[in-house]
């Protein structure tokens, strides 16, 4: 189900995403490919056969730069925006990098982000074909390189592309940590360490299971399940819980139904206390926590809290009238 629940989560979003892009491209809010006039001055009288990049200002209006996006922008009646252009063969499309700063129009803020070529910079053409030499100023053009799909690249780039790596490098960082504790406590496994927590426990779960005889094999399943998921031995934890819910069903009068022992066993393996989280320990370190082991006593703390809730709510939920089940035997044919 929880499958499913991602699935449909990805289709909503990547439908949004599409919507918007469409709705950007059809009503061409980044006027890709338009050409938008300005005044170029550049600092020094240009090198028109020079490769580099020359500093220059561009100069337009805030009428002009509001009537061409179609937006209402809080800029000074003039702006002024710190550029690099450099010349290129065809003078028609030389490049030019309009410089992000305190200057830029907010909008032109968002397209920078948006293009996603240079930082703090945004790209794209300029029409010198005009310049003079030795002239330092010039009406001319520029048409900003086009801008598609922003939302769709976010999803796919910096969402799923960006989140996968980020997955891959902290499972690779996992590896030496979990091989670490998952080996303590393989050692305190064999140490008798676990079989010394399920005869610790046992005078309690007889309480909590009472439908349960205390020699029968499943009450032993469960003690080494719960033993083992407070240790974190979560793979020893596994197979024992299955084991149980077997045992347990062996006891079921009507197949088919949970029985009051295996929906308290189910919320104590669900929400056991944690005396070594191991996992979350070494998620903490890979991800460059200081001390990563301070979590210990608050994860003893809730999960000892939240253990205790599950179960007085089981063991009160089992003796109300709706939900207590009247367990016969199977029919016998």
């Amino acid at each position: 189900m929880l499958n499913y629940i991602w699935l449909g989560l990805i289709v909503i979003g990547v439908t949004i995403a599409i919507a918007i892009d469409v709705t950007d491209i059809s009503t061409d809010k980044y006027r890709n490919n338009q050409p938008f006039e300005v005044m170029v001055e550049f600092k020094n009288p240009p090198q028109l056969s020079s490769k580099d990049y020359q500093e220059c200002e561009i100069f337009f209006s805030k009428e002009k730069f509001n009537t061409f996006y179609k937006i209402n922008s809080t800029n000074t009646d003039t702006i002024k925006q710190s550029a690099k252009i450099k010349f290129t063969e065809d003078k028609k499309k030389s490049i030019i990098q309009i410089v992000i700063n305190g200057n830029t129009p907010q909008f032109w803020k968002e397209m920078s982000k948006n293009q996603g070529k240079l930082a703090d910079h945004l790209t794209g053409t300029i029409d010198l074909s005009k310049i003079q030499e030795g002239s330092t100023t010039l009406n001319t053009n520029i048409i900003i390189d086009p801008i598609k799909f922003v939302k769709m690249n976010k999803v796919t780039n910096e969402g799923a592309i960006k989140y996968a790596k980020i997955a891959v490098e902290l499972a690779i960082g996992l590896i030496g940590i979990m091989a670490l504790w998952l080996g303590l406590m393989k050692i305190a496994e064999e140490a008798g360490l676990v079989a010394m927590f399920a005869k610790a426990l046992k005078p309690v779960t007889t309480k909590l299971f009472p439908d349960v005889p205390p020699e029968h094999p499943a009450m032993g399943a469960m003690i080494m399940n719960i033993s083992a998921n407070m240790l974190g031995l979560g793979n020893a934890a596994t197979p024992l819980g299955l084991k149980a819910m077997e045992e347990l069903n062996k006891l079921n009068k009507k197949l088919g139904t949970a029985t009051n022992a295996m929906a308290t066993f189910l919320v104590i393996n669900t929400s056991n206390v944690q005396l070594i989280p191991a996992t979350v320990i070494a998620i903490r370190a890979a991800a460059g926590s200081a001390n990563p082991t301070e979590i210990i006593g608050p994860v003893i703390a809730a999960t000892a809290i939240n253990l205790t809730v599950g179960i007085t709510t089981c063991k009160i939920l089992e003796r109300l009238p709706i939900f207590k089940k009247q367990l016969q035997p199977e029919n016998q044919d």
